[in-house]
């Protein structure tokens, strides 16, 4: 009598399952290669954007996602927001060249873990398991930061000061113009195109914008020109990369275009 094939093994419950998200494919086989090469951790699936991990997540249920993403950009914030609060995953960001705004954007997306982008394969794994323990990593990483913690103050200040100012819309036709493209989710060579501008153009609207609403990026101007209700979800609703509910879910608090 033959024998039946034996079915495929259970996955280990110890096992820690990640998720990769990142654009980049040899920065995510360098990830993999060092997550893999751990005893205690899998990487279960690997995707390109902060989009395309939301049905990924459902579908594996991973401990952890990590995201090596941008996000200043609206639609990969408001996705990486949406992957915190509804997942049940717990999200670690990989660092980007200016630590401390990828830390601040850590948090506004409620990211429980923060690798630098110089870290070494040790301390990578260090977070993955302190955050798949149920560790709050990026607090901890903020707290032993003073001068940090002196930034997210400050942050938080400033978003009660937007949200007393004057109603009136302190931006030029053609500035809201350009805001309404990057709600969309345009770039800002996609945004000249669009609009028959210089791309030097659109970056000099871009920076009076921010100068004249006190953010510090353009994910920050989106944010607070639709909680002003200077831009609507209609104002949006051909967004390419994004969605009506993208802009809606940054506006809840998000993190600009390089």
């Amino acid at each position: 009598m033959a024998r039946r094939p034996a079915p495929p093994p259970e996955p280990n419950p110890e096992t820690i399952r990640v998720v990769l998200v990142g654009p980049q494919a040899l920065v995510g086989a360098g990830l993999r290669e060092v997550i893999d090469g751990e005893p205690d951790m899998e990487v279960v699936a690997e995707v390109r954007t902060a989009g395309d991990a939301l049905a990924v997540v459902e579908e594996s249920a991973p401990h952890i996602v990590l995201m090596d993403v941008e996000l200043q950009e609206p639609a990969a914030s408001a996705a990486t927001r949406r992957l915190s609060q509804e997942s049940g995953s717990a999200v670690v960001i990989v660092g980007g060249e200016d630590d401390d705004a990828s830390i601040m954007g850590a948090m506004e997306v409620g990211a429980t873990g923060h690798v630098p982008a110089v870290a070494q394969p040790a301390e990578l794994v260090a977070v993955i398991r302190r955050v798949a323990d149920g560790e709050d990593a990026l607090r901890d990483e903020v707290v032993a930061r003073p001068d940090l913690v002196d930034k997210v103050v400050e942050a938080f200040r400033e978003g009660f000061r937007h949200q007393d100012g004057a109603a009136d819309i302190p931006l030029t036709p053609r500035e809201l113009e350009v805001l309404r493209k990057v709600a969309a989710g345009l770039k800002n060579r996609q945004i000249a195109d669009e609009l028959v501008l210089t791309e030097q153009t659109v970056k000099n609207h871009l920076s009076s914008v921010m100068h004249k609403l006190g953010v510090p990026n353009r994910t920050h101007a989106v944010t607070f020109a639709v909680r002003q209700g200077w831009l609507t979800l209609e104002d949006v609703s051909d967004a390419r990369p994004g969605t009506p509910d993208d802009i809606a879910l940054a506006a809840a608090g998000a993190t600009g275009d390089r």
